[in-house]
């Protein structure tokens, strides 16, 4: 793929796609199933959705580097998540919008993590299995991969 075109893969790109994708309803309860159940990363989800949409893909040797970038905010999410649930019924409304307000912004940070990564890697056209079936497949998830291959258009359509 030519320089070009990686201009158009920015943090903010990538953000307003994912809150506008997580948005609908079906795809928020299979990121959650993902994330509660399997382990994966929503982020990671969103951001190999998003190249899918572009018809994008990375080299199969270049996984591990997008999965190493995560590492910076990985473990903190996993803590503060679980702190912010145990707190949920236990402080006031105001702390606890402030709890998701960070929780949030360190989300953005995993996705400025994982567009730095992706920005630095040779990406093609995409030929071959769509990378976020790939992905439900490496988390035993396969059965929720036929929600994330319905093209965006669809379900941005009905808004």
């Amino acid at each position: 793929m030519d320089k070009a075109h990686l201009e158009h893969l920015s943090l903010e790109h990538l953000w307003q796609f994912s809150l506008q994708y997580y948005g609908v309803r079906e795809i928020k309860e299979a990121c959650l199933t993902i994330q509660n159940h399997y382990h994966g990363n929503v982020n990671l989800l969103l951001m190999l959705k998003w190249l899918d949409e572009q018809q994008r893909h990375f080299a199969a040797e270049d996984w591990h580097l997008i999965q190493s970038c995560l590492g910076r905010t990985e473990q903190l999410l996993h803590h503060f998540r679980r702190l912010r649930r145990q707190l949920k019924n236990n402080v006031s409304d105001n702390l606890y919008r402030e709890a998701l307000a960070f929780e949030l912004s360190v989300e953005k940070q995993q996705q400025s993590d994982l567009v730095d990564c992706v920005n630095s890697l040779t990406l093609t056209t995409n030929q071959q299995q769509p990378l976020v079936s790939k992905y439900c497949q490496q988390l035993g998830a396969e059965h929720l991969s036929p929600i994330f291959s319905t093209p965006c258009s669809v379900y941005f359509s009905r808004k």
